[in-house]
């Protein structure tokens, strides 16, 4: 797809060192789907990828003028890409670290590695919890957290069980699409860092 691909790079770069927009979307179009597809095999998410996308570019915009001395675009968008989205874990690791920390002073809870582990999922499922619509989580957090029935449940809310039943395979629903990207950059971030 790409004419004289090494040559039309270099004059890119050169044009884009210098500030031309034009050059930048010309960039752009040509490396979106790299750094996308990159993106979306780390977070199989596509809001996320998007969202790199846009924070990545915006990156070699504001770091434009060291572009003209670089070989491979390819190479230099990879190690942007590797790097933003490692940042990124690091950060949701802090996040769910400090909260994690607080939460513990507050069970005054014992930790190993996994139960770390178990109480930065948690974290972030209860993050996910508290996007529910407010009948969808009542009825989550009367199941999961108290341990009632769908029948009590219904009791206490003063509705059916099956519409306990519909709220709850919602709430589920919506968990897993929500959490599934977290779950992903956790355990993919080894073998991505090794590609």
């Amino acid at each position: 797809m790409a004419q004289n691909s090494n040559i039309d790079e270099k004059k890119l770069l050169l044009e884009l060192s210098q500030g031309s927009e034009l050059a930048f979307t010309n960039m752009y179009n040509q490396y979106k789907n790299i750094v996308y597809s990159t993106a979306l095999r780390i977070t199989k998410s596509k809001i996320l990828s998007e969202e790199a996308v846009q924070d990545i570019f915006l990156k070699i915009w504001q770091n434009k003028e060291n572009l003209s001395e670089i070989d491979s675009f390819e190479n230099y968008i990879y190690i942007i890409s590797r790097n933003h989205l490692f940042n990124s874990i690091k950060k949701i690791a802090r996040e769910t670290n400090l909260i994690t920390e607080i939460n513990q002073k507050d069970t005054g809870f014992i930790d190993t590695d996994s139960n770390i582990k178990d109480e930065q999922y948690t974290t972030i499922l209860n993050q996910i919890v508290d996007q529910l619509p407010p009948q969808q989580q009542k009825v989550y957090k009367m199941a999961k957290w108290d341990g009632l029935s769908h029948q009590k449940i219904g009791e206490d809310l003063g509705i059916s069980t099956e519409t306990v039943k519909k709220h709850m395979a919602q709430a589920l629903k919506f968990i897993r699409l929500k959490i599934s990207p977290y779950m992903n950059i956790f355990m993919s971030l080894l073998l991505f860092l090794k590609f």
